[in-house]
């Protein structure tokens, strides 16, 4: 009898300690099923919180619904696909005008495998090739056009797709970096582009400003094949010649505002008598240099007083006038106002192209972009 209510006590624990375990254990999965619940909770909240549209006030003015998450854009030309690819390469869909030549190095195989869409204000947009690329938004960027809100309603109109425009003169280059990573989700990469466009703009508005007009060099930047077209002081085209304080000898009155310029005689140019002559890639440098009949009696010419703007992919103060003047400023500084503008050109050609271009420059290449365009 004593045997046996020790074995049943025992029998009596054991059992109980089991239904303890088996306790804990359900208890287990209701608290997983519970922190399971919670977590599909907590995602709900999240994505109402984040809803899958927002509204967008571009530089026009306009309210577009824009996707919260944007994985796919469509530049409307050189200057918006140069912007693009500088902040976000992989959510490009395609080429305003694509890359050819010797230029295709400077870009990523992925990149260079787009189709091209054309541009908006030229006669090869293609917009079927864009509306079947099926892009979140179309984005324009550069200087507003008259038309540029109605511009932007007809594309938008015609495609059923988000079009936005977003101001990136000269100076506000940096704003447009800060807007482009918030639409685009690429804060911390727009916020770097930014900060070092900032710190270019800002040190070149300092000196210019600063600068006294009979103090500045008076420069001519010759255009096209003959050189004698040039863009007027003050344009759009031509801005980052003030910029640095040098002083534009085409005023607006006598020169028009035009991507490639308005041609001018050399009788007019004569006259001008500029202090440094500076040529477009592929334009008259070599000729001039040579001792071209033409320019002779310039006295830039004759004191050996004449440059090439550096280009690769693109011509760094102009065409298209977009980020690449960045770079220009730099060099235009440094090569006329060293003291002021100290800059080792070598290092900051190779920054520049490693930050807006993710192109590891070699010390060989760098030199020679800058080749035809150091003192003489």
């Amino acid at each position: 009898m004593r045997y046996f209510n020790k074995c049943s006590l025992l029998i009596i624990i054991f059992i109980l300690i089991l239904a303890g375990l088996t306790g804990c254990n359900q208890s287990k999965t209701i608290n997983n099923d519970k922190d399971e619940s919670e977590v599909n909770l907590e995602k709900t909240v999240k994505e109402e919180k984040e809803p899958a549209t927002r509204m967008f006030t571009d530089s026009t003015g306009r309210e577009v619904k824009l996707p919260t998450n944007i994985t796919k854009v469509a530049p409307s030309g050189p200057l918006a696909q140069m912007v693009l690819y500088s902040i976000a390469p992989e959510k490009m869909i395609g080429w305003a005008r694509k890359p050819s030549g010797d230029t295709e190095k400077y870009f990523n195989q992925k990149a260079l495998n787009l189709p091209s869409f054309g541009m908006f204000y030229g006669d090869t947009f293609n917009l079927e090739a864009l509306m079947a690329a099926k892009p979140d938004v179309i984005l324009d960027i550069g200087e507003a056009k008259k038309t540029i809100k109605e511009d932007m309603d007809e594309i938008q109109k015609t495609t059923g797709i988000p079009t936005i425009f977003i101001e990136a003169k000269l100076d506000t280059i940096p704003e447009a970096y800060m807007t482009l990573g918030d639409i685009l989700s690429e804060e911390d990469y727009g916020k770097k582009l930014a900060d070092y466009s900032a710190e270019a703009i800002k040190s070149a508005q300092e000196f210019h400003t600063g600068k006294p007009e009979n103090e500045r060099i008076k420069i001519f930047y010759g255009i096209g094949k003959d050189g004698l077209n040039t863009n007027g002081k003050g344009s759009f085209h031509a801005e980052i010649l003030d910029f640095v304080g040098l002083d534009n000898v085409a005023v607006l009155d006598q020169v028009a505002s035009k991507g490639g310029g308005n041609e001018v005689s050399m009788e007019q140019l004569l006259l001008w008598q500029p202090d440094v002559i500076i040529f477009e890639p592929n334009s008259r440098y070599d000729d001039v240099l040579a001792g071209d009949a033409i320019w002779k009696d310039l006295e830039a010419v004759q004191e050996g007083r004449v440059y090439e703007v550096p280009v690769g992919p693109y011509n760094w103060l102009g065409f298209p006038p977009s980020v690449n003047r960045i770079l220009g400023i730099k060099w235009l500084g440094n090569l006329f106002y060293p003291e002021q503008f100290n800059y080792d050109m070598l290092i900051e050609t190779k920054e520049f192209y490693q930050l807006f271009f993710r192109y590891e420059l070699t010390d060989k290449e760098a030199t020679e972009l800058l080749s035809r365009s150091t003192l003489k």
